[in-house]
């Protein structure tokens, strides 16, 4: 018993002390350091090994929780499903920790029906651990410890204690124990500094909070490269990405490339990451999940899936895969299998060259691994048709992996070997429930990559940072709703009982004590230590922590810290060149540009959105939707309408409907609708769906063709759905009016349905026409028009909307000249060829901005850009930026009102 042993509260400074190098040796023995748990974990190995105690298998957290699940759901019967099983086992298995390092004996009477119930919970948990030689890891201690009290093991001549902010029962014993065995028992002081200088800051938000911390941490750094920094926070998970996201780019601003992921930084977290975050072990998961469906899923996911990277020829075939990507958001619907992409795959096949042949092949051999797979069986034996099906699909992907992915295929191996020891917990499992079990062990698994070295910086949650030292400290996110912690009592362990014995989390008494004894470490743990506090998040005042008080205030200005983006737009003012590219290559001879009325109306909302949509074919992605979106409602709606007026052709006919007549007809046009919808989209919508879908289309069109009879010109239908093409300015414009009508004078109305709420006809008057094809329709194709008109198909309020050559035509339609028409001013618009004249003009007008070229970034109003499907291609964001400085360059300087500032 000549050694020595130290033990650490946290891995971390076990790491440490084991890693530190004594001054002046060249060669050194490691010293002895580990955590509690590793050195009774080490214990336990020793007993099973010389046989002198018998010691039940120990449940890891992971299976614990589990048996925790089978007792509650248990006891629960039918009612099971109703509860969060998985959130009551963690309580269980919480409180079963609590009990035995706390040493907690819950009297029987007065007990909450929640401790009732757990103490029938405890019971049944005992009965199968020893039914089947399994003990809980605390249990197990507690009988280590005993075995210690008897004499057994060899011992360390001293066991030093470091780190500890405070005792519990458990590890009180464990002294007491070990003294009487005569080990000496020392305990390290948490003071490394008899005083420092402290002070705290009062921060706008967390983001100004984030950037003080690292423009200190910068300033330090440069003063000194070798100073050893830490970084505190109560709620390390709240802020990492921030912090590390601002650290990287201010710290590293070289290494924000992507091939630079991996470079060695000079900080890093304490806290690791889920494994089932980390991309390559996502889509591993997401590929199970997916293969153990049997039901349709979200066509979202299957595009995730293509797109993303870590399964066959996922580089090789990027191009192949994007595509196939459209066409699955084109071609199916919301709800889909793998097979049906598949089948899609195999459909376009048949036309052109493969899209991606080594993907769809993969896909395929994945799919059918899946699909033979048992119906049931234990976890041990999924792991290998996890593995098959794996490979089936070319996971980890055609690329080598980088070091942090190779360690982290290593550590998804792991989870899969270690499937087996669940065999007697959980028994046979389906497919999908194996999944889930697996993906739960991936996310409770923390993955931090292997780094070489200690860098500068630490950044750690508070109890990370016990035992540790450092050369400057700063302890952010000293809130008071965060620092001292809430308490959070066990809900099935009485709370008075908790309170009495001090046990963690009991209540705000013992959140305080531990918070003060915390703080006073951390003050003594760097000869400079800075609190900080956020003072607002969002519209949420903040309050700093009581803990900060008597502190001196640190009077420092934040500044605007110096990141990649603001350096790139600092050096751009002197050396990059402006170009102005609001003028693109005039439309060739021959050339043919798309888009009909569209591009015409594009080209005067934004002549840029006209540019890049129409003349380069830019377009935006279909997103899937659940139903019918927006687009689908019209169309039936449009559908609907030609059916019942093909059969109609008159208000003669329509007026001479008898009600029950009238009911059937739409009834039929509906059904009509519905069937050619379901050709042309090559689905087959669901039968309820399909009932409520038709009920809405039949009180659309009973609702607005009671606003038809109420015409006072009689008319007949002579076109729906009539397709014309006229050539403006050498472009040809196609386009298809919904529907027109003839008067018995020979004049024809034009009629366009909108089943949208927004509805604009005043641009009709303007310089600029944004809904051309009426306009276009009227002076360009057809001379004999004397009225064009919304057709407002809306259960509320529908109506006509547009202009006439004489009022009374259609009901709230007024006509050019009328005291009521509002549209079109008298002065300048004294009757219907005027109007003609105008909207010839200013069409000719803007198809010759389309052959001339001009593409600028302009616009009235940017909420008409809402159906822009080219808007990143704007740069909206940088033009509001060159907006903003050229007001800066004209401050000061008198506008006259109206005027634009280009």
């Amino acid at each position: 018993m000549n050694s020595s042993l130290t033990l650490c509260a946290t891995t971390r400074l076990a790491q440490t002390l084991r890693g530190e190098r004594p001054a002046g040796q060249r060669v050194w023995p490691t010293r002895q350091a580990l955590t509690l748990d590793q050195w009774l974990a080490g214990l336990a190995d020793e007993a099973q090994l010389s046989g002198f105690a018998d010691l039940p298998a120990m449940l890891d957290p992971f299976a614990e929780r589990l048996l925790w699940e089978k007792v509650i759901a248990g006891s629960l019967t039918e009612a099971a499903p109703l509860f969060d099983i998985q959130g009551m086992a963690a309580s269980a298995a919480e409180a079963q920790a609590l009990s035995r390092v706390w040493k907690l004996q819950p009297g029987s009477a007065q007990l909450s029906e929640e401790a009732r119930l757990f103490a029938g919970w405890q019971a049944d948990f005992d009965r199968r651990c020893r039914a089947n030689g399994w003990i809980d890891v605390a249990g197990l201690h507690r009988r280590l410890i005993a075995l210690i009290e008897s004499g057994h093991f060899a011992l360390p001549g001293t066991v030093v204690f470091v780190g500890f902010d405070r005792f519990t029962p458990l590890e009180r014993d464990l002294m007491t124990a070990l003294a009487g065995r005569g080990v000496g028992i020392e305990q390290v002081p948490m003071a490394f500094y008899a005083t420092s200088r402290q002070s705290f800051l009062a921060c706008a938000d967390l983001d100004a909070e984030c950037a003080a911390v690292v423009t200190w941490a910068r300033q330090r750094l440069a003063e000194n490269p070798g100073v050893r920094l830490g970084i505190v926070a109560p709620d390390l998970a709240g802020m990492r990405d921030r912090l590390e996201f601002m650290l990287d780019d201010v710290l590293h601003p070289a290494l924000l490339r992507p091939d630079a992921a991996e470079h060695p930084r000079c900080f890093n977290f304490s806290l690791g990451r889920a494994l089932s975050d980390l991309p390559l072990v996502h889509i591993a998961l997401e590929l199970l999940a997916l293969g153990a469906s049997r039901a349709k899923v979200e066509q979202g996911r299957l595009s995730a899936l293509l797109l993303a990277s870590g399964w066959s020829a996922a580089e090789a075939e990027a191009d192949g895969r994007a595509r196939l990507d459209a066409a699955v958001r084109r071609d199916l619907p919301y709800f889909t299998t793998l097979r049906a992409m598949l089948s899609l795959a195999e459909r376009l096949a048949v036309t052109a060259p493969p899209l991606c042949p080594q993907t769809v092949a993969a896909l395929a051999a994945f799919v059918d691994t899946t699909e033979h797979a048992p119906r049931k069986q234990p976890p041990g034996r999924w792991a290998a048709v996890f593995r098959a099906a794996l490979s089936a699909a070319g996971w980890p992907g055609d690329r080598p992996l980088s070091s942090h992915e190779f360690q982290a295929r290593r550590a998804f191996g792991e989870v899969l070997d270690g499937l087996g020891r669940f065999d007697a917990l959980l028994g046979p499992l389906e497919f999908t429930e194996a999944v889930r079990r697996l993906s739960q062990l991936c996310r409770q698994r923390l993955f931090q990559p292997e780094t070489r070295g200690q860098p500068a910086i630490q950044v750690l949650g508070v109890l990370e940072s016990a035992g540790l030292r450092f050369d400057g400290l700063w302890v952010m996110g000293m809130n008071d709703d965060q620092w001292p912690p809430p308490p959070r009592p066990n809900p099935l362990l009485p709370a008075e009982l908790l309170r009495a014995v001090g046990a963690s989390h009991a209540s705000a008494e013992v959140e305080l004590d531990f918070a003060r004894r915390v703080h006073e470490r951390l003050t003594l743990a760097a000869p400079e230590v800075r609190f900080s506090y956020a003072q607002a998040d969002g519209n949420r005042l903040l309050r700093p922590s009581p803990l900060l008080k008597g502190l001196e205030s640190a009077v420092a200005e934040v500044p605007d810290i110096d990141t990649v983006a603001r350096r790139m737009a600092d050096e751009s003012k002197d050396a990059v060149d402006m170009l102005v590219d609001a003028v693109a290559p005039p439309v060739a001879v021959g050339e043919k540009v798309s888009g009909g009325s569209w591009l015409l109306r594009a080209q005067a909302i934004c002549p840029a959105w006209a540019y890049y949509q129409f003349r380069l074919g830019g377009e935006a992605m279909d997103e899937p939707v659940e139903g019918l979106d927006p687009a689908a409602r019209g169309t039936l709606v449009h559908e609907a309408l030609e059916a019942f007026w093909n059969e109609m052709r008159s208000s003669t006919t329509l007026a001479n409907l008898s009600e029950v007549a009238r009911q059937q007809a739409i009834d039929q046009a509906v059904a009509r609708a519905l069937q050619s919808f379901e050709m042309d989209r090559r689905m087959t919508l669901p039968a309820r769906f399909r009932e409520l879908e038709a009920a809405r289309l039949h009180k659309l069109l009973d609702l607005w063709l009671t606003i038809e009879a109420k015409r006072g010109l009689p008319f007949e239908v002579i076109a729906c759905e009539q397709a014309a093409e006229v050539e403006i300015e050498g472009i040809k414009v196609k386009m298809v009016v919904d529907r027109i009508d003839r008067l018995a004078d020979g004049r024809q109305v034009i009629i366009d349905y909108k089943t949208g709420a927004s509805i604009d006809t005043k641009n009709w008057a303007g310089e600029r026409i944004t809904e051309p094809q009426l306009p276009i329709y009227a002076a360009l194709v057809n001379d004999e028009v004397a009225a064009v008109v919304f057709a407002k198909v809306l259960l509320d309020k529908p109506a006509f909307a547009g202009v006439a050559d004489e009022k009374d035509i259609l009901p709230g339609v007024q006509g050019i000249g009328d005291d009521k028409q509002k549209i079109f001013d008298p002065a300048e618009f004294p009757d219907w060829i005027a109007v003609i004249t105008h909207w010839r003009e200013r069409l000719h007008a803007v198809a010759s901005e389309v052959k001339a070229g001009v593409a600028g970034v302009s616009f009235a109003d940017e909420k008409e850009l809402q159906y822009c499907e080219v808007l990143p291609l704007l740069r909206l964001p940088e033009r509001r930026r060159l907006l903003a400085a050229a007001a800066e360059q004209v401050a000061g300087v008198e506008i006259e009102p109206g005027a634009i500032v280009q």
